[in-house]
Protein backbone atom coordinates (compact mmCIF):
# COMPACT_ATOMS: atom_id res chain seq x y z
CA UNK A 1 0.00 0.00 0.00
CA UNK A 2 2.92 2.78 0.62
CA UNK A 3 4.05 1.83 -2.52
CA UNK A 4 1.51 2.56 -4.24
CA UNK A 5 0.63 5.21 -2.62
CA UNK A 6 4.01 6.96 -2.39
CA UNK A 7 3.90 6.25 -6.38
CA UNK A 8 0.68 8.45 -6.34
CA UNK A 9 2.14 10.79 -4.24
CA UNK A 10 5.13 11.28 -6.44
CA UNK A 11 2.77 11.31 -9.72
CA UNK A 12 1.18 14.39 -8.08
CA UNK A 13 4.28 16.51 -6.76
CA UNK A 14 6.18 16.14 -10.60
CA UNK A 15 2.96 17.13 -12.57
CA UNK A 16 3.36 20.66 -10.93
CA UNK A 17 6.48 21.31 -11.96
CA UNK A 18 7.90 23.42 -15.24
CA UNK A 19 8.84 21.20 -18.30
CA UNK A 20 12.68 22.05 -17.18
CA UNK A 21 12.70 20.88 -13.69
CA UNK A 22 10.95 17.81 -15.09
CA UNK A 23 13.53 17.26 -18.06
CA UNK A 24 16.12 17.47 -14.97
CA UNK A 25 14.40 15.37 -12.91
CA UNK A 26 14.20 12.41 -15.57
CA UNK A 27 18.03 11.93 -14.35
CA UNK A 28 17.55 10.82 -10.64
CA UNK A 29 16.91 6.67 -11.69
CA UNK A 30 15.26 5.36 -14.47
CA UNK A 31 11.83 4.96 -12.72
CA UNK A 32 11.86 8.89 -12.55
CA UNK A 33 12.26 8.48 -16.06
CA UNK A 34 9.99 6.17 -17.00
CA UNK A 35 7.42 7.87 -15.39
CA UNK A 36 8.37 11.31 -16.66
CA UNK A 37 8.06 10.01 -20.41
CA UNK A 38 5.24 7.68 -19.54
CA UNK A 39 2.63 9.26 -21.97
CA UNK A 40 -0.41 8.92 -19.45
CA UNK A 41 1.97 11.67 -17.26
CA UNK A 42 2.77 13.95 -20.02
CA UNK A 43 -1.09 14.02 -20.14
CA UNK A 44 -1.57 14.12 -16.47
CA UNK A 45 1.20 16.96 -16.71
CA UNK A 46 -0.71 18.81 -19.63
CA UNK A 47 -4.47 19.52 -17.72
CA UNK A 48 -2.67 21.32 -14.88
CA UNK A 49 -0.29 23.51 -16.85
CA UNK A 50 -2.10 24.29 -19.64
CA UNK A 51 -4.32 26.48 -17.67
CA UNK A 52 -1.91 28.25 -16.36
CA UNK A 53 -0.24 30.80 -17.96
CA UNK A 54 3.36 30.46 -18.88
CA UNK A 55 4.21 34.06 -18.85
CA UNK A 56 6.31 33.66 -22.37
CA UNK A 57 5.63 34.41 -25.54
CA UNK A 58 7.31 32.93 -28.87
CA UNK A 59 8.01 35.72 -31.28
CA UNK A 60 9.78 34.32 -35.02
CA UNK A 61 10.97 36.36 -37.82
CA UNK A 62 13.39 36.50 -40.44
CA UNK A 63 15.58 39.29 -41.96
CA UNK A 64 15.76 38.29 -45.34
CA UNK A 65 14.41 40.70 -48.21
CA UNK A 66 11.53 39.96 -49.56
CA UNK A 67 13.33 38.30 -52.90
CA UNK A 68 16.05 36.64 -51.00
CA UNK A 69 16.12 32.89 -51.00
CA UNK A 70 18.49 32.62 -47.94
CA UNK A 71 17.03 30.96 -45.00
CA UNK A 72 20.06 31.34 -42.62
CA UNK A 73 18.03 34.60 -40.76
CA UNK A 74 14.93 33.10 -39.48
CA UNK A 75 15.32 33.34 -36.02
CA UNK A 76 13.03 32.65 -32.80
CA UNK A 77 13.06 34.02 -29.77
CA UNK A 78 11.62 33.45 -26.14
CA UNK A 79 10.36 36.83 -24.75
CA UNK A 80 8.48 37.56 -20.70
CA UNK A 81 5.04 38.56 -21.29
CA UNK A 82 5.46 42.11 -20.49
CA UNK A 83 9.18 42.25 -22.08
CA UNK A 84 8.75 42.06 -25.35
CA UNK A 85 10.61 42.95 -27.46
CA UNK A 86 12.76 44.05 -25.38
CA UNK A 87 15.57 41.71 -23.55
CA UNK A 88 14.58 38.27 -24.92
CA UNK A 89 15.00 35.31 -22.33
CA UNK A 90 16.17 32.71 -24.83
CA UNK A 91 16.89 32.08 -28.75
CA UNK A 92 15.50 29.05 -29.84
CA UNK A 93 17.59 26.63 -32.27
CA UNK A 94 14.61 25.39 -34.71
CA UNK A 95 15.69 22.57 -36.73
CA UNK A 96 13.14 22.66 -39.26
CA UNK A 97 14.72 25.19 -42.33
CA UNK A 98 12.86 26.74 -45.09
CA UNK A 99 13.80 25.40 -48.64
CA UNK A 100 12.25 28.58 -50.04
CA UNK A 101 13.16 31.32 -47.13
CA UNK A 102 11.11 30.73 -43.71
CA UNK A 103 8.98 28.34 -42.95
CA UNK A 104 5.36 28.69 -43.04
CA UNK A 105 3.75 28.31 -39.45
CA UNK A 106 0.33 26.43 -39.78
CA UNK A 107 -1.01 26.54 -36.36
CA UNK A 108 0.58 25.70 -32.58
CA UNK A 109 -1.36 23.69 -29.74
CA UNK A 110 -0.88 22.22 -26.55
CA UNK A 111 3.15 23.60 -26.68
CA UNK A 112 3.41 21.67 -30.48
CA UNK A 113 4.17 24.18 -33.51
CA UNK A 114 3.15 22.80 -36.99
CA UNK A 115 5.25 24.00 -39.65
CA UNK A 116 5.40 23.31 -43.51
CA UNK A 117 8.09 24.12 -46.06
CA UNK A 118 5.54 25.80 -48.46
CA UNK A 119 5.84 29.71 -48.38
CA UNK A 120 6.21 31.59 -51.63
CA UNK A 121 3.95 28.99 -53.83
CA UNK A 122 6.41 26.45 -53.77
CA UNK A 123 5.61 23.21 -52.15
CA UNK A 124 8.39 21.10 -51.07
CA UNK A 125 6.11 18.19 -49.12
CA UNK A 126 7.91 19.17 -45.98
CA UNK A 127 6.25 19.63 -42.54
CA UNK A 128 6.90 18.96 -38.76
CA UNK A 129 5.50 18.63 -35.42
CA UNK A 130 8.41 20.55 -33.14
CA UNK A 131 7.89 21.10 -29.28
CA UNK A 132 10.20 23.53 -28.22
CA UNK A 133 10.01 23.15 -24.51
CA UNK A 134 11.42 19.86 -24.82
CA UNK A 135 13.62 20.01 -27.96
CA UNK A 136 11.81 17.12 -29.94
CA UNK A 137 10.76 17.22 -33.68
CA UNK A 138 8.31 15.03 -35.82
CA UNK A 139 9.62 15.21 -39.52
CA UNK A 140 6.19 14.57 -42.02
CA UNK A 141 6.31 14.10 -45.61
CA UNK A 142 3.34 14.71 -47.33
CA UNK A 143 1.96 12.03 -50.06
CA UNK A 144 2.24 13.36 -53.60
CA UNK A 145 -1.15 14.11 -55.35
CA UNK A 146 -1.85 12.82 -58.74
CA UNK A 147 -4.27 15.03 -60.46
CA UNK A 148 -5.14 13.64 -64.16
CA UNK A 149 -5.78 17.03 -64.44
CA UNK A 150 -2.40 19.42 -66.20
CA UNK A 151 -3.73 22.37 -64.20
CA UNK A 152 -1.60 23.14 -61.21
CA UNK A 153 -2.97 22.87 -57.49
CA UNK A 154 -2.38 24.69 -54.27
CA UNK A 155 -3.35 23.25 -50.90
CA UNK A 156 -4.31 24.66 -47.00
CA UNK A 157 -3.73 22.91 -43.92
CA UNK A 158 -4.83 22.83 -40.47
CA UNK A 159 -3.38 22.03 -37.18
CA UNK A 160 -5.21 21.00 -33.86
CA UNK A 161 -5.51 17.97 -31.28
CA UNK A 162 -8.62 15.60 -31.75
CA UNK A 163 -9.62 15.02 -27.82
CA UNK A 164 -11.74 12.13 -28.73
CA UNK A 165 -8.31 9.66 -29.87
CA UNK A 166 -6.04 11.77 -27.83
CA UNK A 167 -4.04 12.67 -31.09
CA UNK A 168 -2.49 15.52 -32.96
CA UNK A 169 -3.69 15.59 -36.66
CA UNK A 170 -2.42 17.70 -39.81
CA UNK A 171 -5.49 18.42 -42.43
CA UNK A 172 -4.41 18.91 -46.19
CA UNK A 173 -7.31 19.97 -48.37
CA UNK A 174 -5.85 20.24 -52.10
CA UNK A 175 -7.32 21.41 -54.97
CA UNK A 176 -7.21 22.75 -58.56
CA UNK A 177 -5.92 25.98 -59.11
CA UNK A 178 -7.67 26.96 -61.98
CA UNK A 179 -11.55 27.64 -60.65
CA UNK A 180 -12.86 27.37 -63.73
CA UNK A 181 -12.87 23.51 -63.59
CA UNK A 182 -15.25 21.46 -62.72
CA UNK A 183 -15.41 20.22 -59.14
CA UNK A 184 -17.49 17.02 -60.09
CA UNK A 185 -14.52 16.31 -62.44
CA UNK A 186 -11.33 17.35 -60.24
CA UNK A 187 -12.93 17.46 -56.30
CA UNK A 188 -10.56 18.69 -53.73
CA UNK A 189 -8.55 16.02 -51.81
CA UNK A 190 -8.61 15.87 -48.11
CA UNK A 191 -6.42 14.23 -46.34
CA UNK A 192 -5.39 13.36 -42.26
CA UNK A 193 -2.22 13.09 -40.89
CA UNK A 194 -2.26 11.46 -37.64
CA UNK A 195 0.75 11.43 -35.12
CA UNK A 196 -0.67 8.03 -33.27
CA UNK A 197 -0.60 6.63 -36.67
CA UNK A 198 2.24 8.27 -38.03
CA UNK A 199 0.53 7.96 -41.70
CA UNK A 200 -1.98 9.71 -43.98
CA UNK A 201 -5.59 8.72 -44.93
CA UNK A 202 -7.72 10.27 -47.32
CA UNK A 203 -11.08 11.44 -46.12
CA UNK A 204 -14.60 11.31 -48.34
CA UNK A 205 -15.89 14.86 -48.58
CA UNK A 206 -18.42 16.78 -50.30
CA UNK A 207 -16.05 20.47 -50.34
CA UNK A 208 -17.90 22.82 -52.39
CA UNK A 209 -14.86 25.58 -51.34
CA UNK A 210 -12.44 26.80 -51.95
CA UNK A 211 -9.48 28.38 -49.44
CA UNK A 212 -7.31 31.07 -50.34
CA UNK A 213 -4.35 30.69 -51.55
CA UNK A 214 -1.81 31.28 -48.31
CA UNK A 215 -4.44 31.84 -46.41
CA UNK A 216 -4.39 31.05 -42.64
CA UNK A 217 -6.34 28.65 -40.24
CA UNK A 218 -7.30 28.55 -37.06
CA UNK A 219 -8.22 26.04 -34.15
CA UNK A 220 -10.87 26.23 -32.10
CA UNK A 221 -13.41 23.99 -30.37
CA UNK A 222 -12.10 20.64 -31.59
CA UNK A 223 -12.27 22.12 -35.22
CA UNK A 224 -10.36 23.95 -37.90
CA UNK A 225 -11.09 27.11 -39.90
CA UNK A 226 -10.43 28.58 -42.85
CA UNK A 227 -11.79 31.71 -44.89
CA UNK A 228 -13.02 29.76 -48.49
CA UNK A 229 -14.91 31.08 -51.22
CA UNK A 230 -18.27 29.56 -52.48
CA UNK A 231 -18.35 28.30 -56.03
CA UNK A 232 -19.83 31.73 -57.53
CA UNK A 233 -16.10 32.57 -56.97
CA UNK A 234 -16.75 35.68 -54.07
CA UNK A 235 -19.03 34.86 -51.61
CA UNK A 236 -16.77 34.20 -48.09
CA UNK A 237 -18.43 31.74 -45.92
CA UNK A 238 -15.93 30.20 -42.76
CA UNK A 239 -15.34 26.47 -43.42
CA UNK A 240 -14.89 24.21 -40.22
CA UNK A 241 -13.42 20.67 -40.06
CA UNK A 242 -13.80 19.03 -36.82
CA UNK A 243 -11.28 16.69 -36.52
CA UNK A 244 -12.96 14.56 -33.99
CA UNK A 245 -16.40 13.96 -36.46
CA UNK A 246 -14.11 14.32 -39.63
CA UNK A 247 -16.53 16.54 -41.13
CA UNK A 248 -17.14 19.97 -43.00
CA UNK A 249 -19.14 22.50 -41.83
CA UNK A 250 -20.13 26.21 -42.71
CA UNK A 251 -19.93 29.91 -40.84
CA UNK A 252 -21.53 32.40 -42.25
CA UNK A 253 -19.73 36.09 -41.77
CA UNK A 254 -21.06 39.21 -41.44
CA UNK A 255 -23.24 40.22 -44.56
CA UNK A 256 -21.53 43.88 -44.73
CA UNK A 257 -17.96 42.16 -45.33
CA UNK A 258 -19.24 39.27 -48.03
CA UNK A 259 -17.56 40.26 -51.49
CA UNK A 260 -16.21 43.84 -50.25
CA UNK A 261 -12.96 42.16 -49.41
CA UNK A 262 -10.28 41.02 -51.42
CA UNK A 263 -8.23 39.16 -47.97
CA UNK A 264 -9.99 37.87 -45.07
CA UNK A 265 -7.70 36.28 -42.46
CA UNK A 266 -9.28 34.29 -39.44
CA UNK A 267 -7.82 33.61 -35.61
CA UNK A 268 -8.73 33.13 -32.23
CA UNK A 269 -8.03 35.51 -29.15
CA UNK A 270 -9.11 34.57 -26.00
CA UNK A 271 -10.98 31.52 -27.30
CA UNK A 272 -13.27 33.01 -29.55
CA UNK A 273 -12.82 33.10 -33.41
CA UNK A 274 -11.37 36.57 -35.30
CA UNK A 275 -12.18 37.86 -38.57
CA UNK A 276 -9.82 40.61 -39.83
CA UNK A 277 -10.70 41.78 -43.30
CA UNK A 278 -8.42 43.56 -45.37
CA UNK A 279 -7.88 45.88 -48.59
CA UNK A 280 -11.43 46.48 -50.26
CA UNK A 281 -11.62 45.94 -54.02
CA UNK A 282 -10.96 49.82 -54.31
CA UNK A 283 -7.74 49.33 -53.20
CA UNK A 284 -8.34 50.97 -49.75
CA UNK A 285 -5.48 49.52 -47.34
CA UNK A 286 -8.05 48.93 -44.26
CA UNK A 287 -8.46 46.72 -41.43
CA UNK A 288 -11.55 45.86 -39.21
CA UNK A 289 -11.40 43.75 -36.55
CA UNK A 290 -14.53 41.17 -36.01
CA UNK A 291 -15.06 38.56 -33.04
CA UNK A 292 -17.84 35.71 -32.75
CA UNK A 293 -18.96 36.36 -29.45
CA UNK A 294 -20.79 33.08 -29.40
CA UNK A 295 -19.17 30.34 -31.07
CA UNK A 296 -21.42 29.06 -33.99
CA UNK A 297 -24.16 31.53 -33.65
CA UNK A 298 -23.61 34.00 -36.59
CA UNK A 299 -25.80 36.75 -34.85
CA UNK A 300 -22.73 37.02 -32.30
CA UNK A 301 -20.09 38.76 -34.86
CA UNK A 302 -19.38 41.61 -33.06
CA UNK A 303 -17.09 44.49 -34.59
CA UNK A 304 -14.22 45.27 -32.20
CA UNK A 305 -12.22 48.04 -34.15
CA UNK A 306 -10.73 49.28 -37.49
CA UNK A 307 -8.03 50.93 -38.71
CA UNK A 308 -8.34 53.01 -41.42
CA UNK A 309 -5.88 55.62 -41.24
CA UNK A 310 -2.56 54.11 -41.17
CA UNK A 311 -1.21 53.63 -44.53
CA UNK A 312 1.42 50.92 -46.22
CA UNK A 313 0.43 48.22 -43.31
CA UNK A 314 1.12 44.62 -44.77
CA UNK A 315 -0.37 42.16 -42.35
CA UNK A 316 -1.82 42.13 -38.61
CA UNK A 317 0.53 39.61 -37.17
CA UNK A 318 -1.20 39.44 -33.20
CA UNK A 319 -3.36 40.33 -30.09
CA UNK A 320 -1.30 41.49 -27.42
CA UNK A 321 -3.09 40.68 -24.06
CA UNK A 322 -2.80 44.35 -22.76
CA UNK A 323 -5.40 45.49 -25.76
CA UNK A 324 -2.78 46.58 -28.58
CA UNK A 325 -2.11 45.07 -31.84
CA UNK A 326 1.22 43.91 -33.85
CA UNK A 327 0.97 45.30 -37.70
CA UNK A 328 3.26 44.59 -39.95
CA UNK A 329 4.21 47.70 -42.54
CA UNK A 330 4.87 47.08 -46.41
CA UNK A 331 9.04 48.17 -45.62
CA UNK A 332 9.44 45.13 -43.79
CA UNK A 333 8.91 47.07 -39.77
CA UNK A 334 7.22 45.89 -36.90
CA UNK A 335 4.94 48.14 -35.14
CA UNK A 336 2.21 48.66 -32.80
CA UNK A 337 -1.26 49.77 -32.48
CA UNK A 338 -3.30 50.96 -29.88
CA UNK A 339 -7.14 51.17 -30.96
CA UNK A 340 -8.29 52.83 -28.04
CA UNK A 341 -6.20 55.94 -28.48
CA UNK A 342 -5.18 55.09 -32.42
CA UNK A 343 -1.69 55.78 -31.41
CA UNK A 344 1.41 53.87 -32.81
CA UNK A 345 4.61 52.76 -31.68
CA UNK A 346 8.05 51.58 -33.18
CA UNK A 347 9.35 48.09 -31.80
CA UNK A 348 12.68 48.94 -33.56
CA UNK A 349 12.22 45.24 -35.07
CA UNK A 350 12.66 45.01 -38.87
CA UNK A 351 12.05 41.87 -41.34
CA UNK A 352 10.06 40.00 -44.15
CA UNK A 353 6.51 41.01 -43.50
CA UNK A 354 5.28 37.49 -44.11
CA UNK A 355 7.56 35.79 -41.37
CA UNK A 356 6.24 37.61 -38.25
CA UNK A 357 4.71 35.40 -35.64
CA UNK A 358 3.94 35.88 -32.08
CA UNK A 359 1.88 33.94 -29.97
CA UNK A 360 2.35 32.85 -26.18
CA UNK A 361 3.92 29.51 -25.40
CA UNK A 362 2.34 26.74 -23.97
CA UNK A 363 5.04 24.71 -22.00
CA UNK A 364 4.13 20.91 -22.12
CA UNK A 365 5.66 17.14 -22.62
CA UNK A 366 3.98 16.64 -25.71
CA UNK A 367 6.51 14.50 -28.13
CA UNK A 368 8.50 14.12 -24.97
CA UNK A 369 8.06 10.35 -25.69
CA UNK A 370 8.69 10.08 -29.24
CA UNK A 371 11.91 8.46 -30.19
CA UNK A 372 13.35 10.49 -32.44
CA UNK A 373 15.65 13.22 -31.49
CA UNK A 374 16.32 16.94 -31.61
CA UNK A 375 18.79 16.92 -34.27
CA UNK A 376 19.88 19.27 -36.81
CA UNK A 377 18.08 19.09 -39.97
CA UNK A 378 19.06 19.25 -43.43
CA UNK A 379 16.96 21.87 -45.78
CA UNK A 380 18.34 20.23 -48.59
CA UNK A 381 17.67 16.47 -47.48
CA UNK A 382 15.47 14.18 -50.02
CA UNK A 383 11.62 14.88 -50.33
CA UNK A 384 10.75 11.67 -50.10
CA UNK A 385 7.24 12.17 -50.28
CA UNK A 386 5.85 8.75 -50.69
CA UNK A 387 4.22 7.82 -47.35
CA UNK A 388 5.63 8.72 -44.13
CA UNK A 389 8.86 10.00 -43.03
CA UNK A 390 11.06 7.60 -41.49
CA UNK A 391 12.48 8.38 -37.86
CA UNK A 392 15.84 9.24 -37.33
CA UNK A 393 17.56 7.13 -34.67
CA UNK A 394 18.65 8.80 -31.53
CA UNK A 395 21.30 11.31 -31.44
CA UNK A 396 23.97 11.13 -28.27
CA UNK A 397 23.75 15.04 -28.29
CA UNK A 398 20.05 14.64 -28.41
CA UNK A 399 18.09 15.51 -24.73
CA UNK A 400 18.08 11.90 -23.55
CA UNK A 401 22.18 12.11 -23.17
CA UNK A 402 21.78 11.38 -19.30
CA UNK A 403 19.78 8.35 -19.53
CA UNK A 404 22.28 6.62 -21.62
CA UNK A 405 24.55 7.61 -18.58
CA UNK A 406 22.23 5.97 -16.42
CA UNK A 407 22.39 2.82 -18.50
CA UNK A 408 26.22 2.54 -19.19
CA UNK A 409 26.25 2.94 -15.48
CA UNK A 410 28.21 6.35 -15.78
CA UNK A 411 25.67 8.52 -14.38
CA UNK A 412 25.62 7.22 -11.14
CA UNK A 413 28.93 8.98 -9.58
CA UNK A 414 26.99 12.60 -9.91
CA UNK A 415 23.70 11.19 -8.37
CA UNK A 416 24.01 13.19 -5.04
CA UNK A 417 24.11 16.04 -7.10
CA UNK A 418 20.90 15.36 -9.15
CA UNK A 419 19.11 14.42 -5.75
CA UNK A 420 20.06 18.10 -4.37
CA UNK A 421 18.74 19.41 -7.28
CA UNK A 422 15.45 17.76 -7.28
CA UNK A 423 15.08 18.15 -3.74
CA UNK A 424 15.37 21.74 -4.24
CA UNK A 425 13.01 21.64 -6.89
CA UNK A 426 10.58 19.27 -5.18
CA UNK A 427 10.99 21.56 -1.72
CA UNK A 428 9.00 24.47 -3.72
CA UNK A 429 6.04 22.92 -4.50
CA UNK A 430 5.60 20.35 -1.58
CA UNK A 431 5.42 20.15 1.86
CA UNK A 432 9.58 19.43 2.93
CA UNK A 433 8.37 16.09 4.89
CA UNK A 434 6.82 14.86 1.52
CA UNK A 435 9.68 15.96 -0.71
CA UNK A 436 12.15 14.23 1.46
CA UNK A 437 10.18 11.09 1.27
CA UNK A 438 10.22 11.25 -2.40
CA UNK A 439 13.90 11.60 -2.74
CA UNK A 440 15.12 9.43 -0.42
CA UNK A 441 13.16 6.79 -2.33
CA UNK A 442 14.59 7.82 -5.23
CA UNK A 443 18.11 7.74 -3.70
CA UNK A 444 17.39 3.94 -2.41
CA UNK A 445 15.98 3.40 -6.52
CA UNK A 446 20.05 4.93 -7.77
CA UNK A 447 21.85 2.90 -5.31
CA UNK A 448 20.43 -0.21 -6.03
CA UNK A 449 20.89 0.66 -9.79
CA UNK A 450 23.97 1.70 -9.35
CA UNK A 451 24.98 -1.36 -7.68
CA UNK A 452 23.50 -3.14 -10.47
CA UNK A 453 25.44 -1.37 -13.08
CA UNK A 454 28.27 -2.69 -10.95
CA UNK A 455 27.77 -6.35 -10.45
CA UNK A 456 26.82 -6.22 -14.32
CA UNK A 457 30.23 -4.88 -15.17
CA UNK A 458 32.31 -7.54 -13.35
Amino acid sequence: MSDRLSQKLLTEILSRLPVKSLLKCRCVSKSWYSLITNPSFIAHHLEKTAPRNSGLLIFRYSTTAELDTESDNERYFLYPDEGFPENPVEELDCPFKGVNRFVNIVGSCNGVFCLSDNVGGINTYRAALWNPSVRKIVKIHFPKVNYTSKAPFIHSLGFGFDSTTDDYKLVRVVYLKDSTLNYNEFPPLVEIYSLRSRGWRKVDNNLKYVMHEGSTSAFLNGACHWVATKEDGLSEVIVSFALGEEVFREMEVPDCLVKKYIFMDIAVFDGSLLLVPFMKFTTERCFSVWMMKKYGVPGSWTKLFNISHLEWIRRLVAFRQNGKVLLAKVDGELVFYDPKTEEISASEILGNTGSFYLDTLVESLVLLDEANEFAEEEASEDDGTNGVSKEPSSSPDGVDKDLQKISEGKKNANNPMILNEANEILEEVAPSSNSRIVIDKANEESKEEAQGESISTE
